[in-house]
């Protein structure tokens, strides 16, 4: 865990806002409450962060084998009215916790910056209103009961 706050210290004196791409195993979540069990496996890592950066839980993805997070630092050009059209691309970082000892290991991952960015647009513009963050449960099935408009987000 120190490794990772380290990494993730370093990130922010380098570039002020970031993204942390969440990847760990569905198995280690509750299927009951993927969001609550979400929050409750990172919530070491958030309470160390939430005293040196502004952060935001966007999304969560629940996949059969893996479940993945979009986490913001800083973001201070998040609009949540304007989310869906507009495409933030920041210095992604991926978080992956490992199946077999649960240990965690972070990385620089560079072609996840414009990606997951237009990721989360998507994501904001399928869910509406909805209040973030986000739960696409792919095991169950994704619904978009109420899309913001048809519009596809702008590039950055």
């Amino acid at each position: 865990m120190d490794r990772v706050n380290k990494t993730v210290l370093d990130a922010l004196e380098e570039h002020q806002s970031i993204r942390i791409h969440g990847d760990l195993p569905t198995k280690k979540l509750d299927s009951d409450d993927y969001l609550a069990s979400t929050r409750k496996t990172i919530s070491e890592f958030v309470s160390f962060w939430n005293d040196i950066a502004n952060l935001q839980l966007l999304a969560v993805e629940i996949w059969p084998r893996r479940s993945y997070f979009a986490l913001d630092f800083n973001n201070s050009k998040y609009d949540y009215d304007k989310a869906h059209t507009q495409v933030i691309v920041l210095p992604v970082y991926l978080l992956r916790m490992s199946r077999r000892s649960g240990s965690w290991r972070i990385f620089r991952h560079k072609p996840e910056d414009s990606h997951l960015a237009k990721r989360i647009a998507f994501l904001h513009e399928g869910n509406g209103q909805d209040p973030t963050p986000f739960l696409e449960d792919h095991i169950k099935g994704v619904v978009y009961g109420n899309p913001r408009n048809l519009l596809p987000p702008l590039e950055p």
